[in-house]
Formats: C-alpha cells, sequence, structure tokens
C-alpha cells in the first residue's frame, strides 16, 4: 500500500462521518417526502482536493474548518 493509498483511505473515511451527519443535519430539518440532499461547499471542497491527490490541501481545509464543524465531525 503506498502513501497515497493509505490518506485516501482516511480521508474517505472522514468525508463518509462528514456525509452522514449532514445528512441527517438537513433531514431532520426538512420533513418533504422529496427530500434531496445537497453536500456542504466545505465537502465538495474535500472531495475536490481527494480528486486532485492533493493531501496538503485537503489537511489545510479541515484544520481550518472542520475542527470548528458544528457538526461535531
Amino acid at each position: 500500500m503506498t502513501d497515497d493509498t493509505e490518506w485516501h483511505i482516511a480521508a474517505n473515511a472522514y468525508l463518509r462521518r462528514l456525509g452522514e451527519s449532514e445528512y441527517a443535519a438537513q433531514r431532520s430539518r426538512d420533513k418533504r417526502k422529496a427530500f434531496r440532499y445537497s453536500p456542504s461547499a466545505y465537502m465538495r471542497d474535500l472531495i475536490d482536493c481527494l480528486n486532485r491527490n492533493d493531501e496538503n490541501g485537503f489537511k489545510s481545509r479541515k484544520m481550518l474548518e472542520g475542527y470548528s464543524s458544528s457538526l461535531g465531525v
């Protein structure tokens, strides 16, 4: 396993937890049958970093905003 693979695994696990938390928060606010989940700009930025294989960008973005997440992820 390469180092790239290891950080991808950790990043995917974080994004999964973040997505689950965001989904639950949005779902609790929107009781309509036709609910549609929309990822936050923060999550979209992290996914973009993952797609570009930008480990430093991902970690920087997470450090800046992840610890202050209102979702507690």
